[in-house]
């Protein structure tokens, strides 16, 4: 039996990072890049995996998951920085740069 094994990654739609990319890192590695409001795919080997979005020196903070052969894990990403936040960005980026984006994984799973 062949089953499809991959992770889809879909970014909310903000203000702040309208025009800017993340990119995605799997395991250290870039594996894509996802624009705003956007999805992303890709395909993975079972096992363990941690994920990550970047963009410029601000990070998120890393993901460990566990991909099963046929499975496919859903992820959602963006920066929790909204509405009044917007005023304190720059002490945001300076003070916890790894606070700046976010990457969290939605409980729907499907084989």
């Amino acid at each position: 039996m062949n089953q499809e094994t991959y992770i889809e990654i879909s970014r909310t739609s903000q203000y702040i990072n309208k025009m800017r990319g993340f990119s995605v890192l799997i395991d250290g590695a870039e594996m894509g890049n996802i624009k705003d409001g956007e999805r992303l795919r890709i395909d993975l080997q079972p096992g363990e995996h941690v994920i990550q979005v970047k963009v410029d020196w601000c990070t998120s903070q890393t993901l460990r998951f566990t991909l099963y052969e046929g499975e496919v894990l859903k992820f959602r990403c963006g920066s929790p920085i909204r509405g009044w936040k917007l005023l304190l960005v720059l002490f945001s980026v300076l003070g916890s740069s790894e606070n700046y984006l976010f990457i969290e994984q939605e409980d729907e799973k499907k084989a």
